[in-house]
């Protein structure tokens, strides 16, 4: 079965996640840091084209040209890391 994701949304999610989030240094022992928001961490690859939204189990990568990839265990996860798009959407900045 094929994933769909309206790109626009999930470009949306990122913008919020690194406007609001919580600034963090990775931890994989790479330079470079990630957001953190709401369950969801959202990064950048060096030159910006690439962006990386994950949770502990789901990972959704957004190319240039609008093209995606999701890596995932079952499609729950998928379903509560979709989910959590929500939380994001619906976060507001105190």
């Amino acid at each position: 079965m094929k994933n769909e994701i309206d790109i626009h949304r999930a470009l949306k999610v990122f913008n919020k996640v690194t406007q609001y989030g919580e600034k963090r240094a990775l931890e994989d022992g790479h330079n470079g840091h990630d957001y953190w928001l709401c369950g969801i961490s959202a990064q950048t690859d060096h030159d910006g084209y690439t962006i990386t939204l994950a949770d502990a189990q789901v990972s959704l990568t957004v190319f240039f040209h609008n093209k995606y990839q999701f890596d995932y265990p079952t499609n729950d996860a998928l379903d509560n890391f979709l989910l959590r798009f929500n939380d994001v959407e619906n976060y507001q900045a105190s």
